[in-house]
């Protein structure tokens, strides 16, 4: 059931991330959700747990919108992986938290796809790029950030997201 709920919310993620949030960017920033959801399942659930979502969700992104395979797959990948670090280290009650990471998963991700296009000899500009894409997308994640970490641990409080399966021999 977790994995199916999980998979509910990266669908639902990529069909609003496509068909909503164009309408509500501002100066023409729109809010990364795959990034606050990554960002969220990997402080409650652990480092495992949110480079697999991240994965899935950026694979999804890279399905859908991207012209290569797998490059968002392993960006989200990553900040999953080492966001989940810090999962038993830290008080998760704290909406501060989140936010932090959050921005330092979209400033980490504008860096690397500033890298990955360095190498496709794109001709970007790292200033520019930093200051009118990465820097506003940042900041309007992570003013969404605590209503969706708020949902993600309420949802993570229900008894079928911690189940764990044990299969009986007989």
């Amino acid at each position: 059931m977790k994995v199916l709920t999980i998979t509910a919310i990266l669908l639902l993620n990529t069909i609003f991330q496509s068909s909503l949030f164009p309408f509500i960017r501002i100066k023409g920033a729109a809010p990364d959700t795959l990034m606050m959801i990554v960002v969220s399942f990997a402080l409650q659930t652990g480092s495992i747990s949110g480079a697999i979502i991240g994965f899935s969700g950026g694979l999804i992104q890279d399905i859908i919108y991207g012209n290569s395979l797998g490059v968002y797959a392993v960006i989200y990948m990553l900040i999953g992986f080492f966001t989940g670090f810090v999962q038993d280290k830290i008080f998760i009650d704290n909406i501060f938290i989140p936010s932090v990471f959050t921005f330092l998963g979209s400033v980490l991700k504008g860096l690397m796809l500033m890298v990955y296009m360095f190498f496709l000899r794109s001709g970007i500009t790292l200033g520019y790029n930093m200051k009118n894409l990465v820097l506003p997308e940042a900041i309007y994640t992570v003013l969404l950030t605590p209503l969706i970490y708020y949902w993600i641990f309420l949802l993570n409080r229900k008894k079928f997201m911690n189940r764990k399966w044990h299969f009986r021999r007989d």
